[in-house]
């Protein structure tokens, strides 16, 4: 389909109280809407406050053109020179277009409602055009000219990217060192690009939802809803109906109408963390929502919705796709963009260092501390060159349980044991190394052998086997 779109325009559409034939909208109907072929034209108006001329519109133009389709639309604007404000609406509405070829009529509305359109093209990467008209009295001719606009590389295309990344303030509860600026750099260009699923990969504790957090706050989607799950801690009956809703009476315990997840999100994002973890039934309704945009709540009807997906996992996805445990179409979907999060031992020393100075301060803050924690020449050794298998959660932890037992300095002996025996002390035999693996394992997934099972690559029998093998069953209930 073939779509114009444009605003009113109060001050060239109107005269005397009536529609003017010769303005803006008159003048493009006459010499370029049937030459252009459009199949409709959608006519915006910033909100109800111009309802009366939206009527005149709206009468001249039935009477005028019976066979022309037009859909007017209120985005409710608040502020019609708040470009960041209108480029929110638009982006929504042009992105619902998106299968449509989009010719945008730039030259009615505000100077802020103009530039809106330059950003949303330039960024949003859609089947738009810009076009716009030169008035007849200003033409050799002294007839309209019908012009289309043509943005260079590094003019406004870039100027959009700067103009609402600048705005974005950084969040005190990350820190983005060197090695993974890149990955962040991308984040932003994804947050700024609306209409896309990301696939965020990574072992576990590598700060995966922080990064999601980080591309909603930066998107147009940054004042609605955040909301985040993780998958592989819900059965599938539970899961459905958290994710989707359901109406009441639908099963036994449904004694009220529950909107779901996916409804709580609308208009926002949804994080779904351990995507790899949901089971076949799953992956199918998960599909549809993404590629209709509609929900299915137990016991009642569809639902259309607006979410924004960013999706997680610590799993290889295309090796589960070729074993037959995920769907290649749910993969190709979800993975659109991938972002994928470097373990804290492969960031490299400098970073820990980095990482080490950031939560000794954040926790000071955190735990309402009257002072920072100060590290010896040993400690700070030990916590550098230490591999952290939970990655920046588990060194978040380690830094918690600092400023719980000490006052000022941390010394080599306030270190966790795990953290003070020297590798030369340690038993060369592999079962004793298999056991400490397996213990730090199961405490960086709390005690749940599923998770632990997955992450070692080993089925849960296997792993309960070492468990009882390595006498590792206090473990479980002290970390329950």
């Amino acid at each position: 389909m073939k779509t114009l779109i444009s605003w009113i325009a109060k001050m060239h559409d109107f005269e005397m109280g009536g529609f003017k034939p010769d303005g803006t909208h008159g003048n493009f109907h006459i010499h370029f809407y049937e030459k252009r072929k459009y199949d409709r034209h959608i006519v915006l108006y910033s909100n109800e406050n111009v309802d009366r001329e939206v009527g005149i519109f709206r009468t001249y133009m039935s009477k005028k053109y019976k066979e022309r389709q037009f859909e007017y639309k209120c985005m409710n604007v608040n502020d019609v020179i708040n470009v960041q404000e209108i480029q929110q609406k638009i982006d929504q509405l042009l992105i619902s277009l998106k299968e449509d070829e989009i010719e945008i009529f730039v030259s009615p509305g505000t100077p802020a409602m103009q530039t809106a359109w330059y950003f949303c093209h330039a960024r949003l990467g859609l089947n738009t055009k810009l076009i716009q008209t030169r008035p007849g009295k200003f033409t050799k001719s002294r007839i309209p000219e019908f012009i289309e606009i043509e943005l260079k590389n590094n003019s406004i295309g870039n100027t959009s990217i700067h103009a609402v990344s600048a705005s974005v303030k950084r969040s005190d509860k990350i820190q983005i060192t060197e090695s993974i600026q890149s990955i962040y750099d991308k984040a932003t260009k994804i947050a700024l690009t609306d209409g896309i699923t990301t696939l965020i990969k990574g072992q576990s504790g590598t700060g995966k939802e922080n990064l999601a957090r980080f591309i909603h706050d930066q998107s147009i989607r940054k004042n609605k809803a955040y909301v985040t799950i993780n998958c592989s801690a819900i059965g599938d009956q539970l899961l459905e109906s958290r994710l989707f809703g359901y109406k009441k009476g639908a099963f036994t315990d449904a004694k009220d109408d529950q909107p779901g997840l996916f409804k709580d999100a609308d208009e926002g994002t949804i994080f779904l963390d351990e995507i790899g973890d949901i089971s076949p039934y799953m992956q199918q309704s998960l599909l549809r929502v993404i590629q209709e945009g509609v929900i299915m709540p137990i016991g009642d009807k569809e639902q259309k919705i607006n979410v924004r997906i960013i999706a997680a996992t610590h799993q290889n996805l295309i090796e589960k796709c070729k074993k037959g445990e995920f769907r290649w179409d749910l993969y190709y979907r979800l993975s659109i963009v991938e972002l994928t999060l470097p373990s804290l031992l492969e960031r490299g020393q400098k970073d820990i260092k980095t990482m080490l100075k950031f939560f000794l301060k954040k926790k000071k803050k955190d735990l309402n501390k009257s002072k920072a924690l100060k590290l010896s020449k040993d400690a700070e050794k030990t916590l550098v060159n230490y591999t952290y298998p939970g990655n920046i959660r588990e060194m978040d932890n380690i830094i918690t349980k600092l400023y719980v037992f000490n006052e000022e300095k941390v010394e080599q002996s306030d270190l966790p044991n795990e953290l003070n025996q020297k590798n030369e002390e340690r038993p060369l035999n592999i079962e004793y190394i298999e056991k400490e693996h397996i213990e730090r394992v199961l405490q960086i997934f709390k005690g749940n052998r599923t998770k632990a099972a997955k992450a070692i690559g080993w089925s849960y029998n296997t792993l309960n086997s070492k468990i009882k093998k390595y006498e590792l069953n206090y473990f479980i209930k002290s970390v329950n």
